[in-house]
């Protein structure tokens, strides 16, 4: 018999676990169980009220049935390999994992236990890229800039797996064969790990991806630009906007037309942390799912080793 509602644990309280955290507050079918955040005194806690809390992740087993890991990633795969062995259902923010192995014997528990791990990769639930998962059939060129002003709160990775993540997921979520060469150049800029880097991958196919990111840009970007046989897609994720030009000899500007189509903005996290939870009770299954995360951190390791 499935259940309505599950107990939810959320690991991590920082910048980003805050706001995970208000959304599973306000989720009809989840009670916000237990908070875990190494600071006691992060003020972060101030909206918890009648949340029990704890510094020790390993406190809150008993009460739980799925927790939200949104801490640092050198911690990501202790702490799901504690719960997902215990047949706890897992949510990570990407990057899943700092390796492959990590990832692999995460994926291998999931499985063997029957649980849900699923990959926080945001940008799959901006609505643009829903319209792109239904309307791109078989690119053969995409051209992806994401362009970041300097946060000394992500450089615990490189700029692959803080940044760049995001697209090597949406560019093989599009591009369905297998990856057959990656060229990659990067630089150190202010972190001692690389700080921009650009990426060319080659697929079975012929299809090809160009891929660039900074995290020491004077502005913030995420452009992509998608071309298949006949039509390309000019989207903007940050507006939450797409131009999609047809190829027709009736045009008036030359051999393209265009659609323009603007989505209001939404709340990619809430969409996401929904999917999750639906997941959980049995009620969906994860957009971003083990599987997908250790696929992205297999490509974002094989890049950084090019670097």
């Amino acid at each position: 018999m499935k259940r309505n509602k599950i107990n939810i644990a959320v690991i991590g309280v920082g910048y980003l676990g805050k706001f995970h955290l208000e959304k599973f507050l306000s989720h009809k079918n989840c009670i916000t169980k237990w908070i875990v955040d190494n600071n006691l005194k992060n003020e972060n806690l101030d909206i918890a009220e009648n949340i029990a809390i704890t510094d020790d992740y390993k406190d809150i087993l008993n009460d739980i049935d799925a927790v939200s890991i949104v801490t640092p990633t050198v911690s990501h795969y202790e702490i799901a390999k504690y719960f997902l062995s215990n047949k706890k259902h897992v949510l990570i923010e990407k990057p899943m994992t700092q390796t492959v192995s990590q990832a692999e014997k995460l994926l291998l528990l999931a499985k063997k236990n029957k649980v849900i791990l699923q990959a926080g990769h945001l940008e799959r639930f901006n609505p643009v890229m829903k319209k792109l998962s239904q309307d791109v059939k078989n690119p053969v060129f995409i051209e992806v800039h994401r362009l970041a002003k300097f946060n000394p709160r992500s450089t615990d990775v490189n700029v692959i797996f803080d940044l760049m993540i995001h697209d090597i997921d949406i560019v093989t979520s599009l591009i369905k064969n297998k990856i057959k060469k990656i060229s990659a150049f990067g630089k150190k800029i202010i972190t001692n790990s690389t700080d921009i880097a650009n990426v060319r991958i080659e697929f079975i196919g012929g299809a090809v991806a160009n891929l660039t990111a900074s995290r020491i840009s004077q502005k913030n970007e995420r452009k992509v630009r998608i071309f298949q046989r006949d039509k390309y897609y000019s989207v903007d994720f940050m507006n939450s906007s797409i131009k999609r030009y047809n190829k027709t000899l009736k045009s008036k500007n030359g051999l393209f037309n265009f659609k323009e189509f603007t989505y209001e903005k939404a709340d990619s996290l809430k969409d996401e942390i929904n999917n999750f939870i639906l997941s959980c009770i049995g009620k969906d299954k994860p957009l971003v799912d083990g599987e997908q995360g250790l696929n992205a951190v297999k490509t974002a390791t094989t890049i950084s080793k090019l670097l």
